[in-house]
C-alpha cells in the first residue's frame, strides 16, 4: 500500500470511530434524561402520579410567554412570571439565565415551600434593539426535568 491509500484508510476509521462515540454519547444523554422515570411511566415521559410519588417540585406557571407587542427603542419594559410550587417537595431555582445580555431576571433565591407562591420577573432593555425580538428565559431547578423555559416577545419600533 502507499501512502495515500494509507492516509485515506485512516481517515475513513477516525470518521467512523467518530461516528460510533457520537452515537453511544447520543444514546447516553437519552437513558440520562429517562432515569430517574419510575416503570409505571414507560414512555419516558412523567405523570403527575411520579412526580409525587418520587417527591418531586413542579412549577405551575400562570404563563409562560409574555407578548409586549409594540415598544419604542430604547424602552425597558417588565413582566412578572407568577407560578406556584404543585410538587411534593420544596422547590429550589439553582439558576436563570437569559438568551441576551438584553433581558435580566429577579428572582427569590431561598426555597419555596409546597403550595406556596412566587414569581419571576423580567426586565427587557430595548436599547439598540429593532424589529421582532423573542427572548427566552431559561430556570434550572431540582424539579423532574431540571429545566423550564420562559418565553417573552415584543416588536421594537
Amino acid at each position: 500500500m502507499n501512502n495515500t491509500a494509507i492516509f485515506a484508510s485512516v481517515k475513513c476509521l477516525s470518521r467512523i470511530l467518530f461516528l460510533i462515540i457520537f452515537i453511544v454519547c447520543l444514546v447516553r444523554c437519552n437513558s440520562n434524561k429517562t432515569g430517574n422515570v419510575d416503570s409505571e411511566s414507560l414512555d419516558g415521559k412523567a405523570t403527575e402520579k411520579n412526580i409525587s410519588s418520587n417527591g418531586f417540585p413542579k412549577f405551575e406557571f400562570t404563563k409562560e410567554l409574555h407578548k409586549f407587542g409594540d415598544v419604542s427603542e430604547g424602552e425597558i419594559v417588565v413582566c412578572d412570571f407568577f407560578f406556584k410550587n404543585i410538587g411534593s417537595k420544596d422547590l429550589v431555582i439553582k439558576n436563570v439565565e437569559t438568551s441576551c445580555g438584553c433581558t435580566a431576571v429577579k428572582w427569590e433565591k431561598k426555597p419555596l415551600g409546597v403550595g406556596k407562591e412566587s414569581r419571576i420577573i423580567v426586565e427587557f432593555n430595548t436599547e439598540g434593539r429593532y424589529g421582532k425580538q423573542y427572548k427566552v428565559i431559561t430556570i434550572f431547578s431540582n424539579t423532574l426535568t431540571g429545566i423550564d423555559e420562559l418565553v417573552i416577545s415584543a416588536q421594537v419600533k
